[in-house]
């Protein structure tokens, strides 16, 4: 897993983080809305500047490719209107994430927080 979270930018290991704080919280599988959201919340945790800002759309594709990396997996779900919207789920331990991150010099003050 270790090569995995270091194949993503900082910025998936956020979005990454902000998943396990969902499922912790236990809503996984989830959609990015929810993900984006979460990661909006807990910028001011972090020790240096934010990522220039989280938009949905780039969650989208950080939720793409750490799904890629074996880090996250897809579920479908449907919205009220009954359309199946991509959701998504850890695919490792949570606590094995924390660990990994928690001396990364971005994300690290988010992993300790969990």
């Amino acid at each position: 897993m270790n090569q995995a979270l270091g194949s993503v930018q900082s910025f998936e290991q956020f979005v990454l983080l902000s998943v396990v704080e969902l499922s912790a919280d236990g809503e996984t599988p989830t959609h990015s809305y929810d993900v984006t959201e979460t990661a909006k919340a807990r910028m001011d945790v972090l020790d240096r500047p934010p990522f220039g800002g989280i938009e949905r759309q780039e969650v989208i594709s950080a939720l793409g490719n750490l799904a890629e990396a074996g880090l996250l997996a897809k579920a479908e779900t449907e919205d009220a209107v009954g359309k199946g919207r991509p959701a998504y789920e850890l695919a490792v331990e949570a606590g094995d994430v924390i660990e990994s991150l928690e001396d990364d010099e971005d994300v690290g003050p988010y992993a300790r927080s969990l």
